[in-house]
């Protein structure tokens, strides 16, 4: 009996295997071995280190994608996809403005291909030469600073090789990531002896530019002691928020609590004034943004630092001088509440604000804040870190 059971249900599964087979496919169109059209109209413009070509696709109603073959380097062949809905296609991550030939296939859902159509075209310069041709290098306290303009906000790194001289060759130093249209970039906490570098600009093709070489001295540059640091209360400084107190900046972390002043007080610009505990030239200072509102909120967005060598407790600013008037940029130029990752790496490891070396020596700093990145009528600082010669 068993046995019986057995044998018709195999029979069963048999013949529905069969009737599955025979079915026509719900919502797929049949398979056949009819090749698409190939595409027309063939217009292109060139970019840099590519170009945008232009075209008319074919009717064919089982079209699925247009593709563009090509080789950016010798034996490496790369492909660019349009869908069907598209008229244009873009090729890029060439390394030259030389001639480039080009292959338009399309391709339809039978993975039939059309005839190629080969064009030539003729990229402009490619970003990492044009980046390359603007970079600026040179010495600054405590470090290297490097400068460049990315108009096409390509992403590329600076890539910074230093010379070894035990080995005798260039090992690596850093390499920074980015997309900014003005780039600056500085590697710090190096010391004042001459430094061999070499300087190139590479894209994630791997196209590189011509290496420059520099010999850089850094100027001396030292950290000031931040236990040193404390809170001076003057007439026209507006109050701190709950337990956000002044202290806060400069205990060494981040998180969770800063400084924060008080809203909704009808005061603006405010102002917030430090003892640095010593004398000394502001070389530089690194602000740290709150991390759960990067380039927004009361983060600091436009402010001024003054500096006084002797403390007036009369609040009035006439015995400082003002040091420097700064700017937090965002990397990426992403409308307010959208950021990046060179956005958020910037906030989260500290902004550096570079002082003019020409500045007198001051003891005592103020902050006067005259914009927020949320535009509100109170700020927040996390941490700061203050460098320079202090050397008595």
């Amino acid at each position: 009996m068993n046995v019986m059971k057995k044998r018709l249900i195999q029979i069963l599964i048999f013949g529905l295997i069969l009737v599955s087979c025979e079915e026509e496919p719900i919502g797929q169109q049949p398979l056949d071995s009819v090749p698409p059209g190939e595409v027309t109209n063939i217009e292109s413009y060139s970019t840099p280190g590519g170009a945008v070509i232009k075209f008319t696709p074919p009717k064919d109603e089982d079209l699925l994608y247009v593709k563009a073959v090509y080789s950016r380097k010798e034996g490496v062949v790369s492909e660019a996809k349009a869908s069907k809905y598209a008229d244009s296609i873009e090729v890029e991550g060439f390394g030259s403005i030389s001639s480039q030939d080009i292959e338009l296939v399309a391709v339809d859902r039978s993975r039939n291909s059309s005839e190629p159509v080969k064009i030539s075209v003729v990229p402009l310069e490619p970003a990492v030469k044009t980046i390359a041709s603007s970079l600026n290098v040179e010495e600054d306290f405590g470090g290297i600073k490097f400068k460049w303009e990315n108009p096409g906000r390509a992403e590329v790194s600076i890539v910074v090789q230093q010379k070894d001289s035990l080995l005798d060759e260039y090992v690596p130093l850093d390499t920074y990531y980015t997309s900014s249209k003005e780039g600056v970039f500085a590697i710090y906490e190096l010391d004042t002896l001459p430094k061999n570098i070499e300087v190139f600009v590479q894209d994630r093709w791997e196209n590189r530019s011509e290496i420059a070489k520099h010999t850089i001295v850094p100027l001396f540059d030292t950290e000031f002691e931040k236990n040193k640091f404390s809170f001076v209360n003057l007439p026209g400084d507006g109050p701190h928020h709950g337990d956000w107190v002044a202290s806060n900046i400069w205990n060494g972390t981040p998180s969770p609590n800063g400084y924060s002043s008080v809203g909704g007080q009808g005061i603006w610009p405010q102002s917030l004034t430090i003892d640095l505990g010593v004398l000394g030239k502001l070389s530089r200072m690194k602000l740290y943004q709150r991390a759960n509102y990067i380039f927004a909120e009361g983060n600091l967005k436009k402010f001024e630092v003054w500096g006084s060598e002797n403390l007036d407790l009369s609040g009035s600013w006439d015995s400082w001088t003002k040091l420097a008037e700064f700017e937090s940029i965002k990397p990426s130029g992403l409308p307010f509440g959208e950021v990046s990752d060179e956005d958020r790496a910037v906030a989260i490891n500290g902004e550096n604000f570079s002082f003019d070396p020409s500045n007198p020596k001051v003891r005592y700093i103020r902050f006067l804040v005259t914009e927020t990145w949320a535009g509100g009528d109170n700020f927040q600082i996390m941490e700061i870190d203050v460098f320079g010669d202090n050397r008595q």
